[in-house]
């Protein structure tokens, strides 16, 4: 899965940017990080007070902090489905049922991913005119920049584990090589989610910034396809072809055509690309609509959307008695997740200034690190805690690496994920003169 991050462009710093600079002088934001609607559009446009249904036209946009704050939960969440009863132990499992799914809800919390990514490229890389600023190579060569090194480290920390799982059930030396390598491959091409029996098999996190790799090579052409659509009709296809998946595994669950129980099966409908591609639209239609300057100047009515927006999301489990749970814990809250996000983006929902606080900021900045490299984390901790004796699961077990996994991944954004990030974007603009 993949949280997507905040990315600027080369050269872009969030905090030195000139639609910061302005913010010192006039306050920009609402509730604690959310930019208001009118400074939004106040910035640069006429004197005539249409500001109120302007596009925003601002050459760099503000990070949105309550949104980075949210994304270390969402991860949290991620990594809690992979380690609660593993490492907590039968503490763990005897949490009420309530608790538990609460904080192992991570298929929802990649589908939120997924929304917010299309809702910060849009925002990020949408122009005045709903094209892509830049050239698409660009956009790409900055998207490689941003999630590849980590990507990449992931890959060899997951190695010893993966290669020797593959010589161990292998029944010869030639079969371990050539699995290996149509896994490594697949991986390091971005291509496993695109079939089930290698989407998994290295690293398995990383199957959702595979699907993210589609959104991303596909993203231009979205909004090419979409430039003359208005942002309501975006999000009115996007809800259509969100919809069309969900009816037809319900219909193919309901009446038995297809055993839908399977492990590819299951890999399938989470993975395959193209299935996931409706909630990035979402969140694109979302992100364009915010920077059309379309929503009205009195914004209590889509306040109150999103707070009901996410009561809906706090009760999605409830819908697995009438939908197939694959859908519920995946794709169903994909438009609550996206009208969650405008509201808050636009700063219709008042968010608490705790969300937009320096540390919890900082926590979702290394949000990306901990997602993608918490499976691979997971085995080097527990090699040393069997070393000590320590691999007992327990509640002090799950704790302690949920402690040092943050604390790698922090020093990991800020001493390796991001100065390589703006290294390999100077590189790529010098050598693009």
């Amino acid at each position: 899965m993949t949280p997507e991050e905040w990315h600027w462009p080369a050269g872009m710093d969030a905090v030195d940017s000139p639609f910061t600079q302005l913010a010192r002088k006039r306050p920009l934001h609402g509730w604690h990080g959310a930019p208001t609607f009118r400074a939004m559009h106040d910035v640069g446009v006429p004197a005539d007070g249409s500001a109120g249904h302007a596009p925003i036209v601002v050459a760099r946009r503000p990070e949105i902090l309550p949104l980075t704050s949210i994304r270390c939960v969402a991860a949290i969440e991620v990594v809690l489905l992979h380690t609660l009863f593993e490492l907590g132990g039968k503490s763990a499992e005897a949490l009420p049922g309530v608790v538990t799914g609460v904080l192992t809800r991570g298929g929802q919390a990649v589908s939120f991913f997924f929304v917010l990514s299309g809702f910060i490229l849009a925002y990020t890389y949408c122009d005045a005119d709903s094209g892509l600023r830049g050239t698409p190579v660009k956009f790409w060569r900055a998207r490689f920049a941003r999630i590849y090194p980590l990507y990449l480290l992931a890959f060899l920390v997951d190695a010893p584990r993966v290669i020797s799982f593959f010589l161990a059930s292998a029944t010869s030396l030639m079969g371990a090589l050539v699995k290996l390598g149509v896994a490594g491959l697949a991986y390091l091409t971005l291509l496993q989610s695109w079939h089930p029996r290698v989407s998994n098999t290295w690293n398995t996190p990383g199957w959702s910034l595979s699907t993210e790799a589609f959104f991303y090579a596909v993203f231009p052409a979205l909004l090419a396809l979409s430039k003359p659509w208005s942002a309501r009709r975006l999000g009115i296809a996007a809800l259509g072809l969100w919809a069309l998946p969900i009816i037809g595994y319900t219909i193919v669950d309901r009446a038995h055509l297809v055993d839908l129980t399977g492990a590819s099966a299951q890999t399938f409908w989470r993975s395959f690309p193209p299935l996931r591609v409706p909630e990035f639209a979402l969140g694109v239609a979302a992100g364009r609509l915010l920077l059309a300057g379309r929503l009205p100047a009195d914004q209590r009515g889509l306040g109150w959307a999103g707070a009901l927006a996410l009561l809906l999301i706090l009760v999605l489990p409830l819908c697995d008695r009438v939908l197939p749970a694959t859908i519920v814990e995946m794709t169903l809250g994909a438009p609550l997740f996206a009208l969650a996000i405008l509201a808050v983006a636009s700063g219709a929902l008042p968010t608490p200034r705790w969300l937009s606080g320096s540390k919890l900021v900082l926590l979702g900045r290394a949000s990306y690190a901990v997602y993608i490299l918490h499976q691979p984390f997971k085995t080097v901790f527990m090699g040393i805690a069997r070393w000590a004796g320590l691999a007992a699961p327990s509640p002090a077990l799950l704790v302690s690496f949920l402690g040092s996994l943050e604390l790698v991944c922090i020093g990991l954004f800020l001493w390796f994920e991001d100065p390589l990030r703006r290294l390999i974007s100077k590189a790529s603009t010098v050598s693009g003169r």
